[in-house]
């Protein structure tokens, strides 16, 4: 979990009406490839770093 304010942007956050058919999947996928990616560059930049 990134930040702890999902309840306040999505009113089914962890109710019996939370299923995967209300999920939008696109914007999930960008944010879960840009921490990838701004991961993968903090990682590279400790070796440069030490």
């Amino acid at each position: 979990m990134i930040t702890d304010t999902a309840f306040y942007r999505y009113p089914y956050y962890h109710t019996a009406q939370d299923t995967p058919d209300k999920l939008n999947y696109v914007p999930f996928a960008k944010m879960t490839n840009g921490l990838f990616l701004m991961l993968s560059r903090l990682t590279k930049m400790e070796k440069h770093y030490p």
